[in-house]
């Protein structure tokens, strides 16, 4: 049997991945979809939108969203990223000028193929009216990507000596080179609307990989990574003194593949006994008709931290054993305090 060795990743094109391979002939490629993927899609800003890039009520974010997928099937695959961003000027009329660095590390499959990605966002953002409800964003963001494989894990059909398979037995294959680097270009848009804190609609477009980047090992110049289209939404509105709902959407499109995820979540406010604010998340979400996962979290002042499990629902759950993926997400706000510049002010603490 003649069959393509596909290189897999953890991203939203999950019908491609192939974790153990028997191979006559050693023909690399790459599929066609390979960004990674997180659940929690509304708490990787930077990885879902270079226009999120600055576009917070405080002067930095930083963000770190951790994935462990398919632990049974039998090579788990992990992705990490971290991200931070900061307000570089506030202009007179209210407009914002900001930017970024993301990291994310992604590990998987038998060959361990990795890929390591840094980049930069920067973004402008223009107030749209004189309460600044209304808020018009763009984002840039430039990556350098690295991606490598580890051929000694693989394994071959002429390693079976006619009873048993034997590791020892040569590969007698050639292969190309085992990494290689690109750089990547993204673009994006984002509006929001803030009547208040319990009461806001994100929504955004944004277009990564404009420059059809190469993905070989083989020095062949027809395999590219395809744009990825992504629209997301997000709302919250209050419901109660204590409760508020919070629907997501995300939609996904990388030349024939897509996908579209959905769901929602509750957060209640404690009743306040301290000056603090603190509020738990717990919902659920799903991914198309391949899996679901339920949600829970909790906000204290500008720190949110959420968990959430997959649950695979796709044709792989007689592998995965209906497992998918544990996933943690960590966003921390910063503000700085503003200084007052009125003669014979007096600072608040010593009230």
């Amino acid at each position: 049997m003649n069959q393509p060795f596909l290189i897999p990743l953890s991203g939203f094109c999950v019908k491609a991945l192939m974790v153990t391979l028997t191979i006559v002939n050693c023909q690399l490629s790459v599929v066609n979809c390979q960004d990674i993927h997180f659940s929690q899609f509304n708490f990787s800003p930077l990885n879902q939108n270079p226009a999120n890039t600055n576009c917070i009520d405080c002067d930095f974010r930083f963000a770190a969203n951790y994935k462990n997928q398919w632990q049974n099937v039998p090579v788990r695959f992990n992705t990490f990223s971290i991200s931070a961003e900061g307000n570089f000027a506030t202009l007179s009329n209210g407009d914002r000028v900001g930017g970024g660095l993301l990291f994310y590390f992604d590990r998987g499959g038998d060959s361990h193929f990795t890929s390591l990605n840094t980049a930069l966002s920067l973004s402008y953002v223009k107030t749209l009216d004189k309460k600044r409800q209304h808020l018009l964003s763009g984002g840039l963001q430039f990556g350098v990507v690295n991606r490598n494989i580890n051929y000694a894990q693989l394994n071959f059909d002429n390693q079976w000596n006619g009873d048993v398979f034997d590791p020892n037995i040569a590969v007698n294959e050639t292969f190309g080179r085992n990494a290689f680097t690109f750089f990547d270009l993204g673009a994006g848009l984002a509006y929001r609307f803030k009547k208040n804190d319990r009461n806001n609609l994100a929504v955004g477009f944004s277009a990564m990989h404009l420059n059809t980047p190469r993905q070989t090992l083989f020095n062949d110049n027809s395999v590219k990574l395809n744009p990825r289209f992504t629209v997301h939404a997000r709302g919250q509105v209050k419901v109660t003194k204590r409760l508020d709902i919070v629907p997501e959407l995300m939609y996904q499109q990388q030349d024939s593949k897509l996908e579209v995820v959905y769901g929602a979540h509750v957060k209640y406010y404690l009743p306040a006994k301290s000056s603090h604010t603190i509020a738990l998340n717990i919902g659920a979400y799903g991914r198309s008709a391949e899996g679901m996962w339920p949600f829970a979290g909790v906000d204290f002042d500008n720190l949110k931290v959420n968990l959430s499990y997959d649950v695979n629902l796709s044709r792989l759950r007689a592998a995965s054993r209906a497992n998918g993926g544990f996933e943690i997400s960590v966003i921390y706000e910063l503000c700085r305090v503003k200084k007052i510049n009125k003669p014979g002010a007096v600072c608040p603490a010593f009230l």
